[in-house]
């Protein structure tokens, strides 16, 4: 398998992508910091101080919000490298109830998601359209007046998230293009959608749409593993139903910051090539990005 270094990786968004956009820079520290923070979005405010990357990321939690529906949670982060940059952690499914937006998994017409004309037959995962609007009308007000209030020196946003929260990150990311959009802000980034073991969350016509209306411009990224068990079990359900990748999907390490330019078959182990260990969904980057006990 080649190893492709982070910082080259905008090397191969160049090539992949249809459209022009203003690429993410991206290096190995970022993308590592980026699986810290989603990471960190798994713990309640008054207990981010234990988890041992909340020392070494250099972000400062500004804010969290709760959806009190669905439960589904999102911090917004302070990068200390880089003052004029905001980084938006979705959580990924932290109880028995946020876990239940992923089993409402039927497509359902995407009507919720702040468009003012979307297609027809555009369809969406019915529980993370549920899980995104709710996390969003608890969010959506603080991050606009951050982003684009009078003394707002704000210029690059990310929304990045694990799992349950790859999915809201993106769909929360869609929700904030419309936002500033209908304001008609020129100040206001475009945002960059970074997330790691999301699962796919609409078809194709969707698909479509987000790429080339709703997040035009825009970065979207998904790093996934052959080790992730939901992702490698669930792909033939979401073949069968038409789901389809919004961005760009880059296979990466579970155990240390590498991007990989192309797979080939791990070697088999005991259980073949059967990803089976639930703990490698949670596993990115060198980062355990997962709910704690």
């Amino acid at each position: 398998m080649m190893q492709l270094q982070i910082s080259l990786i905008c090397l191969l968004l160049l090539n992949k992508l249809q459209h022009g956009v203003a690429l993410l820079t991206l290096t190995e520290s970022s993308v590592e910091r980026l699986a810290q923070a989603a990471s960190l979005s798994y713990l309640a405010q008054g207990k981010m101080s234990t988890s041992p990357y909340s020392g070494t990321c250099d972000l400062e939690l500004l804010y969290q919000f709760v959806d009190p529906v669905s439960e589904s949670g999102a911090t917004i982060f302070a990068d200390q490298h880089n003052p004029s940059t905001l980084v938006v952690a979705c959580r990924g499914s932290a109880n028995p109830k946020s876990f239940g937006a992923n089993l409402k998994f039927k497509l359902v017409p995407a009507t919720r998601l702040s468009q003012n004309i979307i297609p027809d037959d555009a369809m969406v995962h019915e529980g993370f359209q549920d899980a995104a609007i709710g996390l969003w009308r608890q969010m959506g007000g603080t991050l606009l007046d951050l982003v684009v209030g009078e003394s707002s020196s704000i210029k690059e946003i990310i929304f990045t998230g694990h799992s349950l929260g790859a999915a809201t990150a993106l769909l929360c990311a869609v929700h904030y293009n419309a936002a500033v959009m209908n304001n008609n802000s020129n100040k206001s980034p475009t945002p960059s959608i970074v997330t790691f073991g999301g699962p796919k969350l609409c078809n194709g016509s969707l698909a479509r749409h987000l790429r080339n209306e709703a997040l035009k411009g825009c970065n979207v990224l998904h790093l996934v593993h052959s080790k992730d068990p939901i992702l490698a079990n669930n792909k033939k359900l979401w073949d069968s139903m038409g789901f389809e990748d919004v961005g760009i999907e880059l296979q990466c390490d579970p155990t240390v910051p590498i991007v990989y330019k192309e797979t080939k078959p791990d070697k088999k182990g005991m259980f073949g090539n059967f990803a089976w260990n639930i703990l490698d969904h949670c596993n990115y980057m060198g980062v355990f990005v997962g709910p704690r006990m």
